[in-house]
């Protein structure tokens, strides 16, 4: 290579304003040897001279992963279409370039999180709970039905079954919701509390149902004996048929927690997160959103945080320590 080959007029300009030359000819020939390496090497673009979309997609794109078995009532199909329609939405709205992707498993969904593939994710608290760092999980948004972004869990028997405390139900027949983790954990605590073994060994059958609504009828036509449900939708039963209210009984509940939380990552700059987050909260102001809103059957939504996860974390400790406690016994 000839130590007078010509730099690129541009780059070079700016290499020597950097090092406080004039001219090339002040640098010696090894140097201008290095500096023609380094002119190729950003000519072939493999080091970025500035911030690009390309090189930090995080700076301005909203990545969101369902886990889709947080959502056990609705149908996959339809939350897909959903999201479609809500992102090509707020793409029009805010101009914010979005994507979505819904799984089934939580494992790939956690590596394509920290690889970058998503940016954003959304599912049951206990899920992320188990599954997902806190250090990488920062702000979100979380969603309200009834005026709070929390439900109780409920924990029901027929009045004519004559099970009227959880330490009736021994041997007999459990239904819960099929991928709730919050009633499978919380049913194992109830278990270990009353009867110092886990659910499955307590009753004779567990059932998993895939509507919350299907529970309610069959704890009422007693095809089952117990069952789980969140009390929102309790209500909203009984006050369809004020005779589930009659024939039914709560015999434990679980103190109010968050359904569904969703979390950014921390690399995703504040400025973006707040663009988005602040879009979000206008779901309920406009057609699209209104109509995403109503497919999970919520009013709005509204800004989370890593304390949201507080109840799910509170409600593990509770249940590890049962299980060492057992061990310890055993």
């Amino acid at each position: 290579m000839s130590g007078r080959a010509d730099f690129n007029p541009p780059l070079k300009s700016v290499f020597l304003s950097c090092c406080g030359l004039k001219s090339a000819l002040q640098l010696p020939i090894f140097m201008k040897k290095f500096i023609l390496i380094f002119i190729a090497i950003l000519l072939a673009g493999h080091i970025p001279l500035s911030y690009s979309a390309e090189s930090h997609p995080e700076a301005f794109e909203l990545r969101t992963g369902f886990y889709i078995n947080s959502f056990p009532e609705i149908k996959p199909a339809d939350i897909e279409i959903a999201l479609r329609y809500w992102l090509e939405a707020i793409s029009k709205n805010v101009n914010i370039p979005a994507q979505s992707f819904v799984y089934t498993d939580i494992e790939k969904m956690r590596s394509d999180y920290y690889q970058g593939k998503i940016n954003f994710i959304v599912a049951a608290p206990l899920s992320i709970l188990e599954n997902f760092d806190p250090k990488q999980l920062t702000e979100g948004y979380k969603l309200t039905r009834s005026g709070s972004s929390t439900d109780i869990l409920l924990v029901l028997t027929h009045k004519d079954s004559g099970l009227n405390t959880f330490s009736d139900v021994n041997n007999k027949h459990l239904s819960l919701l099929t991928h709730e983790p919050m009633s499978k954990m919380y049913a194992d605590i109830l278990a270990l509390e009353n009867f110092d073994i886990p659910a499955k060994q307590l009753f004779h059958k567990i059932s998993y149902i895939k509507k919350s609504s299907q529970l309610i009828y069959q704890l009422f036509f007693q095809q089952t004996d117990v069952v789980f449900v969140y009390q929102e939708l309790y209500k909203l039963s009984c006050e369809l048929n004020p005779q589930i209210g009659d024939k039914t009984q709560v015999i434990e509940k679980l103190p109010a927690t968050p359904r569904v939380l969703g979390f950014f990552h921390p690399r995703v700059s504040a400025e973006f997160r707040d663009q988005v987050l602040s879009e979000v909260e206008r779901l309920n102001t406009y057609p699209a959103g209104q109509q995403l809103l109503q497919l999970f059957q919520v009013e709005k939504a509204t800004r989370s945080s890593i304390a949201d996860l507080d109840s799910a974390r509170q409600l593990k400790h509770r249940y590890i320590q049962l299980i060492n406690k057992k061990k310890v016994h055993d």
